[in-house]
């Protein structure tokens, strides 16, 4: 467990370094990426469809859990953990990588108390604007939706993407 304690600091280093990088806007991918934390995947699992909402093809659209839900059989979800991070912030997951590999337009982000690993997620995919739910501990979207119900939820993050979409 020493090893995750360091991995922690040293994810919350790469944050902040990520963020400083970060440009806002500069890609114009219709790529999506939906990062979703395991404690929260039983409230917000439906979103993994948002695709068909968004008005997108199901290849652009990639969704990663990060923790380990169990009782998944979509092949299509990529499951990741603090031990698919090596100790200098590098994914050992070849999965993992080869999708961060792709141009995101936006990415997002629904995590709970588990964020490190899902604002790192994030903010590796490169994608130029990232959108999510509250609360936002380390100021990384852009948009940050304060509702709780799924759909609603569901609902604001299809109407700003419709809005970022057009603004393109």
């Amino acid at each position: 467990m020493i090893t995750n304690k360091i991995k922690s600091v040293q994810l919350k280093k790469a944050i902040e370094k990520l963020k400083q990088k970060r440009q806002f806007g500069a890609n114009i991918s219709n790529r999506v990426l939906l990062v979703v934390s395991e404690d929260n995947f039983e409230n917000y699992g439906s979103l993994q469809n948002l695709w068909k909402s968004l008005g997108l093809h199901e290849n652009a659209f990639d969704v990663v859990i990060c923790g380990n839900v169990r009782d998944i059989d979509d092949k299509d979800l990529l499951q990741i953990s603090l031990k698919d991070l090596s100790l200098d912030g590098e994914f050992k997951n070849k999965d993992l990588s080869a999708l961060l590999e792709n141009e995101f337009g936006s990415a997002i982000v629904i995590s709970g108390e588990e964020t490190l690993l899902s604002n790192f997620v994030a903010l590796r995919s490169g994608a130029a604007f990232l959108m999510g739910k509250s609360p936002d501990p380390f100021s990384i979207l852009d948009i940050e939706i304060f509702e709780n119900d799924p759909s609603l939820l569901e609902a604001e993050l299809i109407r700003y993407y419709k809005i970022l979409k057009h603004k393109k």
